[in-house]
């Protein structure tokens, strides 16, 4: 029998919480008898020590007992077939699933997040970029105008899956049984992406997952200055990790 352990990370969004829940119980029946479901919540509420800072001590303590695991946020509702699809997948030699995210409000879907890897000129651009609120804001912006139009795309490798919902397999696990992010939260996906090709574990996206996408439930509640401060933060480590 399979298994999957989900870690979902809440911050004072209780009702998108219990929305994604049922999800989950929902898409449960369709796997009785052919996969163990178990959810572990994160509740960052009233102490946020960030999005995989709430999340890998749970990783770093249960993953290994799993066939797959999933890291993700609270304002998501899985697909009723969304397991089912799961065993339906080869994951032999994959490291990453990155399901189809679709955000309704904006006519997106979020996967493919990233198809090639970043060059040192794309951190150059995002260092301009989060240095000032003002041109955060308008890039921002120009990223909700994007996805006016939705595009999807058939199975395919890619660099690295949304962050929303990122779901790891047992060769990932085998390869990483302990994760550490070095900063507080955001650009998460080019960390684990650049930790799956370092051991040579290919991300794939998969739309036979799909996820319809509240969108940015507990994000939404930060102010832009700290958002930026934050990402910036965060790719500047990264960069120095991975990039040099």
């Amino acid at each position: 029998m399979k298994s999957i352990l989900l870690i979902c990370v809440n911050y004072k969004s209780y009702d998108a919480l219990q929305a994604f829940l049922a999800s989950v119980h929902e898409a449960e029946k369709q796997v009785q008898g052919k996969m163990r479901v178990e959810v572990e919540v994160v509740d960052n509420s009233e102490h946020n020590v960030g999005y995989l800072g709430g999340a890998l001590p749970v990783y770093n303590r249960r993953a290994a007992q799993f066939d797959y695991v999933s890291i993700s946020n609270v304002d998501l509702q899985l697909a009723p077939d969304f397991l089912a699809q799961l065993l339906m997948l080869q994951s032999d030699g994959v490291g990453w699933w990155a399901p189809d995210i679709y955000t309704p409000t904006q006519r997106r879907h979020e996967n493919p997040y990233m198809l090639k890897r970043p060059t040192r000129y794309n951190f150059r651009i995002w260092n301009l970029i989060y240095s000032s609120v003002l041109i955060f804001k308008l890039y921002y912006l120009l990223h909700l105008l994007k996805g006016k139009t939705a595009r999807t795309y058939p199975p395919m490798p890619i660099y690295a899956g949304h962050g929303a919902f990122m779901l790891l397999t047992k060769a990932f696990v085998q390869a990483y049984p302990q994760v550490h992010f070095p900063s507080f939260m955001y650009n998460e996906e080019i960390y684990l992406a650049e930790l799956a090709r370092q051991a040579d574990l290919p991300v794939r996206y998969a739309p036979t997952l799909r996820i319809e996408n509240i969108g940015s439930v507990s994000t939404g509640r930060v102010r832009q200055r700290q958002k930026s401060a934050w990402n910036k933060q965060s790719l500047e480590m990264i960069k120095k990790m991975f990039f040099v």
